[in-house]
């Protein structure tokens, strides 16, 4: 009787250590899986975000061989049919799609925001807007900013050169005009638009300047380019590209050759 006792004792501690450890394997087990099935759909994920982004990105380029006259036509009918939807079959059989929507970019009597930077010009298109009205270049920092108002006289393209340094500035030397706090800024100068406007063509001194140009209140600064938003998507994965399409304009080096104050003194704007 001892004897049987003692082997069913024996038998009941394998049982135990048996099932401890099967639950240990199974915990291993399901603790690698969960770990191999997550890092699975991270891998997904990140596949389908970089085909999301692919797919809209293509959308937009597509968007941007099409003239600008037929995309106004676009925007104007708040419609562009078939150029504005994209679908791709990849090689492993995944359907990717972009819906591309058009707006216009300006056409506002709100500000308007331009990057300035060192040594590239950028170009705010002003044509159409109100001739005797002023209009706004503000920013805020250290930065000054330089550049031309061109207009039309006569049917002859004419350049009036601008050049503010900062409220607070230590280039007080350099001979620019001073611009003042003004509509909310630390720094702000005021342009009569003259004749028939077409441009303003500016570019920041010493630092870069996150600037607004700001038409006269109760006016509105013309369209100065068209927005195309595209939405890609993969999978569960959605991707936004936001492209500006704005009217071509001559790089900064230009300004140089065509911008001459003087005939005879190279350089001198």
């Amino acid at each position: 009787m001892k004897h049987i006792a003692l082997v069913n004792n024996e038998k009941g501690q394998t049982f135990v250590v048996v099932m401890m450890l099967m639950i240990l394997a199974l915990t291993i087990g399901i603790t690698v899986s969960s770990r191999f099935i997550k890092s699975i759909r991270t891998i997904v994920a990140s596949d389908n975000s970089s085909r999301a982004l692919s797919v809209a990105e293509a959308a937009v380029e597509r968007v941007l061989l099409i003239p600008s006259e037929t995309l106004e036509t676009y925007i104007d009918g708040n419609s562009c049919g078939s150029d504005c939807f994209l679908e791709i079959l990849d090689i492993t059989g995944q359907k990717l799609t972009a819906n591309v929507t058009l707006s216009y970019v300006g056409n506002s009597n709100q500000s308007y925001a331009v990057t300035l930077i060192e040594d590239e010009i950028s170009q705010v298109t002003i044509a159409g807007y109100q001739s005797d009205r002023s209009v706004n270049v503000c920013w805020n920092g250290e930065a000054s900013v330089v550049g031309y108002y061109l207009y039309s006289q006569a049917g002859v393209i004419k350049a009036t050169p601008l050049a503010y340094n900062a409220v607070l500035t230590l280039h007080n030397d350099n001979g620019f005009s001073s611009s003042a706090a003004s509509l909310g800024y630390a720094n702000c100068f005021s342009i009569v638009a003259s004749q028939t406007p077409l441009a303003l063509r500016l570019r920041s001194m010493y630092a870069r300047a996150d600037a607004q140009v700001i038409p006269e209140a109760g006016y509105t600064i013309p369209v100065k380019g068209i927005k195309i938003v595209s939405v890609g998507k993969a999978g569960d994965a959605v991707r936004k590209v936001t492209v500006i399409k704005s009217t071509a304009f001559a790089p900064s080096f230009f300004d140089y050759a065509v911008y001459q104050k003087s005939w005879t003194d190279s350089l001198s704007n």
